[in-house]
């Protein structure tokens, strides 16, 4: 697709800019380094296969981060992009929808010379995992588009509210490292007003009658913590023990810093279980408040756990 057919007048939807993120890669051990699908991005070569431990990335604006990374997917044959060789538009339909509203979202990825970059790694059985959530931090979906061929992804979502939303698209260029791109997206209506982000002072939920509580091993920032979750019934307090693989994990968590500016996708220490826990280690990039949404599956049905902490 050449530049001028991304603009044809028949699309009528906004170019957005947005910034590329290489992602930070975290220390945290968890399991075996080989075979694993789900495990985080480590940088010893002997952790090429492994890819339990999620990500981390800085989204501030629209200003481009580059941490080198020289293992993520093994494909050493392969020229490696960078954020710089790389071009992305976003586009929405209709450009600012109205709450409810049906949106369709592409996005479209180009090399330096306008080429569309064809070839993806499969990160957690998905080309790409899209990230929506509101600038008060209370909305949150997780979506995957789908891929159309030539640099397309496509997909349709529908915003709650009016106000900001802010995307994080992650993805792996085959031959490169996983990338995280942003982008805003703005809902019509009159903005809704919104309290400060508080701490729950209690770190037990009850979502689809089931208890989950969350215990943090350290509070400290950039400094790896351990993220358990338990889980039971809310009448009977029987443990939950039937979790299916969500994803091909036990679940999934994904952390926003209280700015949008830090995000973290963080995968289990251990896939080979269905409960009652499920364990995940990260690390706060520095002092503040993070919003935590946990994400597990049950006959069938997935659900979201929120919780929101300080680091010190």
């Amino acid at each position: 697709m050449n530049k001028s057919a991304l603009h044809s007048k028949k699309y009528q939807k906004r170019t957005v800019a947005a910034g590329f993120i290489i992602l930070g890669l975290l220390a945290a051990g968890c399991g075996s380094p080989a075979g694993s699908e789900h495990s985080q991005h480590a940088v010893s070569n002997a952790a090429v296969a492994d890819e339990h431990r999620g990500h981390t990335a800085k989204t501030e604006g629209d200003e481009i981060e580059h941490e080198t990374s020289e293992n993520h997917s093994g494909h050493n044959d392969l020229k490696q992009m960078s954020a710089a060789d790389i071009k992305l538009e976003w586009r929405y339909s209709p450009v600012r929808p109205d709450p409810g509203e049906e949106t369709n979202i592409e996005l479209f990825l180009y090399d330096q010379v306008g080429k569309a970059i064809e070839k993806y790694d499969v990160n957690h059985e998905k080309l790409m995992h899209l990230i929506l959530v509101s600038e008060d931090l209370k909305d949150f979906m997780h979506i995957h588009p789908e891929y159309k061929g030539k640099g397309k992804f496509e997909v349709a979502a529908s915003f709650n509210k009016s106000g900001n939303y802010k995307l994080y698209a992650d993805f792996i260029p085959t031959g490169s490292p996983q990338m995280t791109v942003t982008s805003l997206l703005q809902v019509s209506g009159a903005k809704q007003a919104q309290g400060p982000l508080k701490k729950d002072k209690n770190l037990t939920k009850i979502v689809d009658s089931i208890a989950v509580s969350l215990k943090i091993s350290s509070f400290k920032a950039d400094q790896e913590t351990d993220l358990i979750f338990t889980l039971s019934d809310e009448k009977t307090k029987e443990p939950i023990t039937d979790l299916q693989p969500y994803l091909g994990a036990i679940g999934h968590v994904v952390i926003l810093s209280e700015d949008m500016s830090r995000y973290l996708h963080v995968h289990p220490k251990d896939d080979n279980r269905s409960g009652p826990t499920a364990e995940f280690s990260t690390r706060f990039p520095e002092p503040g408040l993070y919003k935590i949404w946990g994400q597990f599956q049950r006959g069938g049905k997935t659900f979201i756990v929120p919780f929101t902490i300080e680091a010190e």
